[in-house]
């Protein structure tokens, strides 16, 4: 008969016993971490898995290394061949290399989402800490750098026990059982004071019994479990995020008591005497062994500086960088707009197109930086002499849009043309203290069913060329649109 031989034993099986965690007794901070890193990633689950050649070992939901699976059905075994970094995918169903793994296609599950972290023990890799669930979901770089710090705290509790024996073995008179309970409460501390996150616990009446260092920080004081559930807006400076009052149904705390689970939902905190902050909360129900809920816990990431960004950039995507006004492309979506309401209602619009007169010598002769003054000061007076629902756009050099909704008739839009001309007639003044005299150029076009906003803006920029011909080959006219510009 041919002998069965074991596989030669591996650098990853002595760490794994050296580490001696498979088949030891319930982690229940192991297990609260786990439960976090589900919180801050908005996933359904999360777990420590630990793979040996052959198996992957997970933490159960007590805390237990007692699930096994082989390790060739593993999500987590193909992750940890490569470059020990933190991977995330949207949506595995999507990825050739795990659409075929049994924790995908059905077979052991139907995980989609899913990103994990290495926990590496002296350059080896031992497991991960991974987050999955059933429906896709992009993970954010701040989600996947949490899970990074997550698992950084994971390890340290991975390698405790190690830690703990050499100890024991150093001090074997100390007092192992009041000593553990002391070093778990202040890893408890820690772990929470630590996490670059605000966490905030209740108990299961839903009186917060904890805030660690970051939430502190932000509501400008410590838990309260005096306060009643539905004063919690009210005493720790809630808001929606536009900054309406919250009403108490809607605080992710009281959330997580009747749904269960709260993703991202996006909280606005004003503490007195500190800036407000936007942060996005995530959050869990807490449950005992036996199923009974016991509490809860949410996990709250500042976005306000995201957020801002995001602002900022579409802002600036959409408007002049130099006067402010609405830019070509912001003018050319809002005309498409009016334009689709002329074809379907008949509503009126005009069009007026702006040029200025004389600003070319104040930028030859005075250079660019009295140039751009004059524009933003021209600016100032185009949106003053515009109506409260026109448009006032600068699509280019000295050239100007004003978009006016409502003007079916000739005469109107003339008039409004001449309001604008007339805004030009004072001299403008500069930080340098000279003054010029810029005129204005103002054509405008009545916009039909028919028109596009390419259309409608040739037509208005060919009244404006026909205003300057005019005055050009006569003297200015009272009451015409576009004025000469005058010495100042």
């Amino acid at each position: 008969m041919t002998a069965l031989l074991e596989p030669p034993r591996s650098r990853t099986d002595d760490v794994l016993a050296d580490l001696d965690l498979l088949g030891a007794p319930a982690d229940p901070e192991l297990a609260a971490l786990v439960r976090v890193a589900a919180a801050v990633t908005g996933t359904a689950q999360a777990t420590v898995n630990l793979l040996d050649p052959r198996t992957q070992h997970s933490l159960s939901p007590d805390g237990v290394f007692d699930g096994r699976v082989p390790r060739g059905d593993s999500l987590c075994a193909v992750v940890t061949g490569w470059a020990p970094r933190v991977y995330a995918f949207a949506d595995l169903a999507a990825e050739p290399g795990f659409a075929g793994n049994p924790f995908v296609d059905g077979r052991r599950g139907r995980v989609r989402a899913y990103a994990s972290a290495p926990l590496v023990v002296g350059g080896t890799t031992v497991g991960t800490l991974c987050v999955h669930d059933e429906r896709p979901h992009e993970f954010t770089l701040a989600e996947c750098d949490r899970l990074a710090d997550l698992a950084v705290l994971a390890l340290r509790l991975l390698t405790r026990r190690r830690e703990e024996r050499r100890t024991a073995e150093l001090a074997a008179a100390r007092a192992a059982a009041d000593d553990e309970l002391a070093r778990s409460e202040a890893f408890n501390r820690a772990l929470l004071e630590a996490l670059p996150v605000g966490v905030v616990a209740a108990d299961a009446d839903g009186r917060v019994r904890l805030f660690n260092r970051v939430s502190r920080e932000w509501h400008g004081m410590d838990a309260r479990p005096d306060v009643p559930p539905g004063e919690l807006p009210a005493t720790f400076s809630l808001t929606e995020a536009d900054g309406h009052p919250m009403a108490p149904e809607r605080v992710p705390l009281t959330r997580v008591f009747s749904e269960g689970v709260v993703r991202e939902a996006t909280v606005r905190i004003a503490a007195p005497d500190r800036p407000p902050r936007l942060v996005t909360a995530s959050g869990t129900q807490v449950r005992d062994d036996a199923g009974r809920l016991i509490g809860a816990v949410v996990a709250m990431a500042d976005v306000t500086a995201q957020r801002a960004l995001e602002t900022a950039l579409r802002t600036a995507a959409l408007h002049d960088a130099l006067t402010g006004l609405a830019n070509r492309r912001l003018m050319v979506d809002r005309l498409e707009q009016l334009l689709r309401a002329t074809r379907r209602t008949g509503a009126p619009l005009a069009v007026l197109y702006c040029d200025l007169d004389g600003f070319k010598p104040v930028n030859d002769v005075h250079g660019h930086a009295v140039g751009d003054e004059v524009l933003v000061q021209a600016a100032r007076r185009l949106a003053a002499s515009a109506r409260p629902d026109d448009t006032v756009a600068r699509i280019g050099g000295d050239e100007f849009v004003v978009l006016c909704p409502g003007v079916a008739a000739e005469a109107a839009g003339r008039a409004l043309g001449d309001r604008i001309a007339g805004a030009f007639d004072g001299p403008f003044t500069c930080a340098d203290g000279s003054r010029h005299r810029v005129g204005v150029s103002v054509g405008v076009a009545l916009c039909t069913a028919e028109d596009t906003p390419e259309s409608a803006l040739a037509a208005a920029d060919a009244a404006m060329y026909r205003v300057k011909a005019a005055r050009d080959g006569a003297a200015t006219r009272p009451g015409q649109p576009g004025r000469v510009p005058q010495p100042a």
